[in-house]
């Protein structure tokens, strides 16, 4: 193959990687919110285990984490966001800390151990679509 060739292919398949749509943008972000919602329901299930009563009105903190495709105020811009519901100022009082309560740093802690996976998760989803967008993988 003609180096020249080669190039212009390179250019192309580079170019298609760079204009990613919207859509696209989100299967990848959500891909990685997904993984950080798994851990971060890991974490909150170990270090504060939802053992005692039926967790009121919003359940337990546990089962109130969740990810979604759109950023925080739910507009689809390719983000997506993984976290607590309802009860994230909950899970802010146990991992920062109050006056009377030492924080453990649980979430902070789950999104650093959870940093290698989500992306790896991305880069995963980032493969698949770029092999689409290049003739191959399913169409």
């Amino acid at each position: 193959m003609d180096m020249d060739v080669a190039l212009d292919q390179w250019l192309k398949q580079v170019s298609k990687a760079a204009q990613l749509s919207i859509t696209d943008q989100e299967k990848i972000t959500k891909a990685g919110a997904d993984v950080l919602a798994t851990k971060l329901q890991e974490a909150t299930k170990e270090k504060h285990p939802d053992t005692k009563g039926d967790g009121g009105k919003y359940g337990h903190l546990s089962a109130n984490i969740r990810s979604a495709a759109g950023d925080i105020d739910g507009d689809h811009n390719g983000k997506s966001t993984a976290g607590f519901g309802s009860k994230a100022y909950i899970a802010g009082f146990l991992n920062d800390g109050t006056k009377k309560l030492r924080g453990d740093h649980f979430v902070d802690n789950a999104r650093n151990d959870a940093k290698n996976a989500v992306f790896a998760a991305e880069q995963a989803e980032y493969n698949k679509i770029i092999a689409k967008l290049n003739g191959g993988g399913d169409k």
